[in-house]
């Protein structure tokens, strides 16, 4: 930590309490959480964007839609990080395109549960088959479906199966009475190019991003992360890698 404080250029770092005790192969088997793409993502064709002619030095999208995105949430000790960034980037953009009639916090714990297709669950899971379990079944609220796999390591059974959905009749295991269920149109790929990631999240809210993480990224605090390969000098059991989702809000 001492070596990267001092040479470090691009970012900080921190010593988190959340991670005292626990091994480095506990921070990639339960923080992470993300398989890479398959060909077929891969493959996509990306959408045209028309990049604008202006993008300022800094954008928010808490500040633009103040209103409309929502709060980070932790995913404990589950490699949910593909379905933790699908419902926040599908709430957010559900929120702002109905100018806040929808809002509320999109259920975790359902697509953990019930997205069992080829999906590891707290072991990892697919970001395209997380979206297309939006796509066609949609997803309850956080209040309907709580989410409880960050204590248990587990994703649980599911209590709205498929079934559910052809019978109308979806009851929510927290009790509540708030049954809605909220669709997402069909995803789409969007280019690497920086200037186009920042003009759609300008235009239609924040993104979702996968990348690569390193050991070093679990003490990362701020600024522009770039991997610092000193762990590489202690050997392959230190030096880790895995890839980790993301909501991108500016």
């Amino acid at each position: 930590l001492e070596r990267m404080l001092h040479e470090r250029n691009s970012w900080t770092s921190a010593n988190y309490s959340t991670f005292w005790g626990k091994t480095l192969d506990e921070g990639f088997s339960y923080r992470l959480g993300t398989l890479l793409p398959e060909k077929s993502v891969k493959n996509m064709n990306e959408i045209l964007i028309e990049m604008s002619n202006f993008l300022p030095e800094s954008f928010d999208a808490r500040e633009r839609w103040p209103s409309f995105i929502h709060p980070v949430r932790d995913q404990g000790d589950c490699a949910s990080s593909w379905a933790f960034s699908t419902t926040a980037v599908s709430a957010d953009r559900l929120a702002i395109q109905s100018g806040g009639k929808f809002y509320n916090p999109l259920s975790v714990q359902q697509l953990l549960s019930c997205n069992q297709a080829r999906q590891r669950g707290c072991n990892g899971g697919y970001l395209d088959r997380a979206w297309w379990y939006i796509r066609k079944f949609g997803v309850v609220s956080d209040e309907c479906y709580t989410y409880t796999s960050g204590k248990t390591n587990q994703p649980g059974e599911c209590h709205i199966p498929r079934t559910a959905y052809l019978d109308g009749e979806i009851r929510c295991p927290s009790g509540s009475t708030d049954n809605r269920v909220y669709k997402m149109t069909p995803p789409y790929r969007i280019s690497t190019n920086e200037r186009e990631i920042m003009t759609e999240i300008m235009a239609n809210g924040p993104v979702q991003a996968t990348f690569l993480v390193h050991e070093d990224f679990f003490m990362y605090k701020s600024g522009v992360y770039q991997h610092l390969p000193y762990a590489s000098d202690k050997g392959p059991a230190y030096a880790r890698s895995g890839y980790h989702s993301v909501r991108i809000l500016g």
